[in-house]
């Protein structure tokens, strides 16, 4: 064999290993990636008791009621934990549902800092009529609760049946995401 012939054969070779130890390379670290994104959801899913203050619609104002709800570390879980807490109703006295108990959440997305929650009511194409009180405690009492329980929610939207609505009952505008609105809290 020539030298030539040699360096040929030495150089793909040498290649061969090169490129071997490259493909190895990458296939393990998109696997130890991929290991660590599922560490990452377990970890994000492990289940934990948090307490929260959930306010409620009472005489004048929100009435503020705590409680420890299941979730996780999840901000949009703890955001529908929130909610769901919330359309159980009050454990105590004095306070009432902020909507009627046969509307349920539809789903919940976090995009930045606003929630946006999905409120259903089947076969009810608008929300419930109310005065503009009524209104106001209702839409607050979900946009408190959130914004002031889950720091990475900073404002909501409320849709209703999967749609963002000007209002609720024609009195509040909620066709822009809403802060918290701490003057409705009763002491």
């Amino acid at each position: 064999m020539s030298r030539t012939a040699a360096r040929i054969v030495l150089g793909a070779a040498l290649l061969l290993l090169v490129g071997g130890l490259v493909w190895w390379w990458l296939g393990g670290r998109e696997e130890r990636e991929a290991r660590q994104a599922r560490q990452a959801a377990v970890a994000g899913a492990e289940r934990l008791r948090l307490p929260v203050d959930l306010y409620f619609p009472s005489a004048g104002g929100l009435a503020v009621e705590r409680r420890e709800i299941e979730t996780t570390r999840l901000p949009k879980d703890q955001v529908r934990g929130v909610v769901q807490a919330l359309l159980a109703g009050p454990t105590g006295g004095g306070l009432v549902r902020p909507l009627p108990p046969e509307v349920s959440l539809g789903g919940v997305v976090l995009a930045g800092d606003v929630a946006y929650v999905d409120l259903r009511w089947a076969d009810h194409e608008d929300p419930p009529a109310g005065g503009s009180m009524a209104e106001m405690q209702s839409v607050y009492s979900l946009v408190n609760s959130i914004a002031l329980n889950v720091p990475q929610a900073a404002r909501v939207v409320l849709l209703w049946n999967g749609a963002q609505r000007l209002s609720f009952s024609g009195h509040l505008d909620t066709s822009q995401p809403l802060l918290p609105d701490r003057s409705l809290l009763v002491r």
